[in-house]
């Protein structure tokens, strides 16, 4: 239930209370006139429904580039349970290093400044194996396994790429002030065109259009940053975590 009443913000009680003091306004010293709020609504409905549409697209490039993450995880994991001259501790190793190397990228998704570092060093540590245990992994395997660690890199750069740059700053801000600008135009209207209806409906109808748009508008909010487990449509990250599994070896019959 929380999550459904994430929607619901101080941005919604400041433009509710705006609505009903406006229309009470109106009210109060006879303002109304007969406006066609077409061409206003399009300026309002428009940088909403762009910013919603990015975002969602956001969305989804950020799953490909998780999913690209988590297989090339796997793909260098299963690499080395396929490599017999390894050990068990060896392959020990690199799981472990895998299952670090995920858990960093996680925790800089969901940090502030977004710093992958660890993460890439942990990564780097996998070519540096590589390369200590050449005797025992054929170029082969190695250029195989070198390959996948290029889909770990770019899964990376591209999620942390779609956190750090959002849909455009000025185009959100542009949306909400006329969000909160709407009223005034709106309220006067429906005054001017229902004279004679009951007062209560007058201020739900303009409450009803402030509250529909500035959920619109909180709804690109949640959308906007996907890795928070905040909004609804937040990508479960859980899901594309890598967790080191008990070597077992594969071998040919």
């Amino acid at each position: 239930m929380n999550k459904y009443l994430a929607i619901i913000d101080l941005r919604t009680l400041v433009l509710s209370i705006v609505c009903v003091v406006v229309t009470y306004l109106c009210f109060e010293f006879n303002i109304a006139y007969d406006l066609n709020i077409t061409l206003f609504s399009i300026a309002v409905i428009f940088p909403l429904v762009f910013t919603i549409r990015e975002a969602f697209k956001r969305r989804d490039n950020a799953l490909k580039f998780l999913s690209q993450f988590k297989s090339g995880l796997c793909s260098v994991h299963y690499c080395f349970e396929q490599c017999r001259k390894l050990d068990a501790a060896a392959c020990a190793e690199v799981s472990a290093l895998l299952d670090k190397a995920s858990s960093q990228f996680f925790d800089a998704l969901g940090s502030e400044d977004s710093d992958i570092r660890p993460a890439e060093d942990t990564v780097n540590e996998i070519i540096h194996f590589i390369q200590r245990n050449n005797g025992a992994i054929s170029n082969s395997l190695a250029l195989k396994i070198i390959r996948f660690v290029q889909d770990v890199n770019d899964g990376m750069e591209n999620t942390i790429s779609l956190k750090m740059h959002g849909t455009p700053i000025s185009m959100r801000a542009y949306c909400l002030v006329f969000v909160f600008l709407f009223p005034f135009v709106f309220a006067p209207t429906v005054v001017y065109h229902l004279p004679d209806a009951p007062v209560v409906l007058t201020y739900g109808l303009s409450v009803l259009h402030g509250f529909i748009l500035i959920t619109l508008y909180n709804v690109q909010v949640q959308m906007e940053n996907p890795f928070d487990q905040i909004g609804l449509d937040d990508i479960q990250l859980d899901e594309f975590r890598f967790r080191a599994l008990e070597p077992s070896k594969i071998t040919s019959p």
